[in-house]
C-alpha cells in the first residue's frame, strides 16, 4: 500500500492510500474520515457534505466513512472536529482522534493492505477509570447511485431462515415506510433500489458482507459475523440507511464491556472493482466478493 500526503479539497491534512488501481483518501484534520474511494481513476463513490449542511449541534457528518459507538445515542453524535495524530509503521497507516471528553473513549483508524484489499480496523480504547458498554460501528456514506445488496438470512442446505428489521420511527423525527418500493426482498439477497426516501433496515449479517452495485463499479465491505454474540438493534450486524442525499452502508461489532485501558477493534475489508455485477445474481455477487 502506497501512502502519500496530498490534501483533499479544502483539507490540508489528508492522505491518499493506493493499492493497485484502488485509491482511498483519509482526511485527518477532523474525524478521522475516509472521504474518497475510487477505482481505475474513476469518480469518488463516497458522499461528501462539502457545504457542511448536515449537522446535529457541533457534530457534522462531513460525509465519507466514519466511526461511531453503538447503539445510536447522544454519545454517537459527540463532535469529532479536532485534528488526529497520524502514524505510519510496519505498513500500517494510523489516524487517532483525541480522547472524547464526555466518555473518555479514544477512537482510531488503522488501515493496511491485506490480500490486495484495504483492511480498515476501527479501534476504541477506554482511557477512563470506569466501565463503558457499547459496540463499534462503521458507517460508509455513498452517493445514491446504484443498488445496495446484502444477505438477509441464515444460510443452510436444509434449514434456512430470513429476517429483516425495519425502523418505522426513530430519533424523534425519522421514519421508514416498510412498504416502500425501494426494499426488494428476493429469495437470496436483500436489494435496495434507492428512491430518495428516508428509511433504515438491518439484519444479522451471517455471511459478513454488504455491497454497492453501480453502473461503473462494485464496492464490497466484508467483516466477520460472530455467531451467538450480542449485537445491537435486535441482533443486527449489517444496516443500511437511505435518504435523498446519500446511502449508508453500515457494519457493527457486538456490544462489549470496555474495562479501563482496554481496547477492542472491528475490522472491515474494502474492495472496489471496475467489474460490475447484477445485485440480483447471488452466485455472481459471492464469486466477485471472494476475488
Amino acid at each position: 500500500m502506497n501512502v502519500e500526503k496530498t490534501g483533499y479539497k479544502d483539507w490540508q491534512e489528508a492522505y491518499t492510500l493506493t493499492i493497485n488501481d484502488m485509491q482511498m483518501v483519509v482526511v485527518t484534520e477532523v474525524g478521522p474520515r475516509v472521504m474518497s474511494l475510487s477505482v481505475g481513476g474513476g469518480e469518488n463513490i463516497l458522499f461528501n457534505d462539502d457545504a457542511l449542511e448536515i449537522q446535529a449541534g457541533d457534530w457534522r457528518i462531513y460525509g465519507g466513512h466514519r466511526f461511531w459507538i453503538s447503539p445510536e445515542t447522544v454519545v454517537s453524535y459527540a463532535p469529532d472536529n479536532s485534528a488526529c495524530v497520524v502514524k505510519q509503521q510496519d505498513g500500517v497507516f494510523s489516524a487517532m482522534a483525541p480522547v472524547a471528553p464526555d466518555t473518555l473513549l479514544q477512537k482510531r483508524f488503522e488501515i493496511l493492505e491485506q490480500d490486495g484489499k484495504f483492511l480498515l480496523r476501527h479501534v476504541v480504547r477506554n482511557t477512563g477509570t470506569m466501565l463503558y458498554q457499547g459496540g463499534l460501528w462503521g458507517l460508509t456514506c455513498v452517493n445514491p447511485t446504484g443498488k445496495v445488496f446484502f444477505p438477509w438470512g441464515r444460510p443452510g442446505n436444509v434449514w434456512e431462515t430470513k429476517s429483516i428489521q425495519y425502523w418505522p420511527k426513530w430519533g424523534g423525527t425519522h421514519t421508514s415506510d416498510v412498504a416502500s418500493s425501494q426494499w426488494k426482498q428476493t429469495s437470496d439477497l436483500f436489494v435496495i433500489e434507492p428512491t430518495g426516501e428516508e428509511g433504515k433496515v438491518g439484519t444479522a449479517g451471517y455471511e459478513g458482507f454488504i455491497g454497492l452495485s453501480r453502473p461503473d463499479c462494485t464496492f464490497f465491505k466484508c467483516f466477520t459475523h460472530l455467531e451467538g454474540a450480542n449485537y445491537p438493534d435486535n441482533g443486527c450486524s449489517v444496516e443500511a440507511y437511505t435518504c435523498s442525499a446519500f446511502i449508508e452502508l453500515e457494519t457493527l461489532s457486538p456490544s462489549y464491556i470496555l474495562y479501563p485501558e482496554e481496547e477492542f477493534s472491528h475490522a472491515e475489508h474494502w474492495f472496489i472493482t471496475s467489474r460490475t455485477v447484477d445485485p440480483y445474481d447471488g452466485v455472481a455477487v459471492r464469486a466477485l466478493c471472494k476475488k
